[in-house]
């Protein structure tokens, strides 16, 4: 009975701490042009803009405005909120299904059992979240990086707007030369 009374309070909780991911939105609308593929949107300021919004479902806006397909469905993707709801009840419930199996099923003793449920599940979520952490430091996927060579492009191109078409020759004829 407590144990119920306790999965019940915590999903209590957790309900009330998903009205976060449901407050007001700074964003009235957006479109999504998908013959360009890119997503529009209105702020509430009025004005007409065009960046990146995360969309829900199968689809999600990047950065440059691009609208790429996911291949996970929306509760398991964890870059929606339906993902991030999903997956953090899962995380949630995973060490208390595990526990309650080893003593159930295979006659554990209670407090061993949750003493090392407890150290395990720590451990290996923060070995699984600082392997993507070094996943993506390795693979150069991080905001930084990205707004990095975001901006080298923008100056490369600011740049070559700003040569002359002999220089511009020269330089592909360099560049040739030094593929070969």
């Amino acid at each position: 009975m407590t144990k119920l009374l306790v999965v019940a309070v915590a999903l209590s909780i957790l309900v009330l701490a998903t009205e976060a991911f449901v407050g007001p939105s700074s964003i009235k609308t957006f479109t999504v042009d998908r013959s360009q593929k890119t997503v529009k949107s209105f702020p509430q300021g009025g004005f007409f803009t065009q960046h990146s919004i995360p969309l829900v479902g199968p689809m999600r806006a990047e950065a440059d405005g691009k609208v790429e397909k996911t291949k996970l469905p929306f509760w398991l993707d964890p870059g929606t909120k339906g993902g991030a709801v999903f997956l953090s009840l899962a995380l949630f419930l995973f060490p208390i299904l595990v526990y309650s199996i080893m003593t159930t099923f295979f006659g554990f003793d209670e407090i061993e059992t949750g003493k090392w449920i407890g150290i395990g599940f720590t451990v290996l979520a923060t070995l699984g979240w600082v392997s993507t952490y070094l996943f993506r430091v390795a693979t150069k996927d991080m905001t930084y990086a990205k707004q990095l060579k975001d901006y080298e492009n923008a100056v490369i191109a600011k740049r070559l707007e700003e040569l002359d078409e002999d220089e511009i020759q020269a330089l592909q004829e360099e560049v040739e030369r030094d593929a070969f």
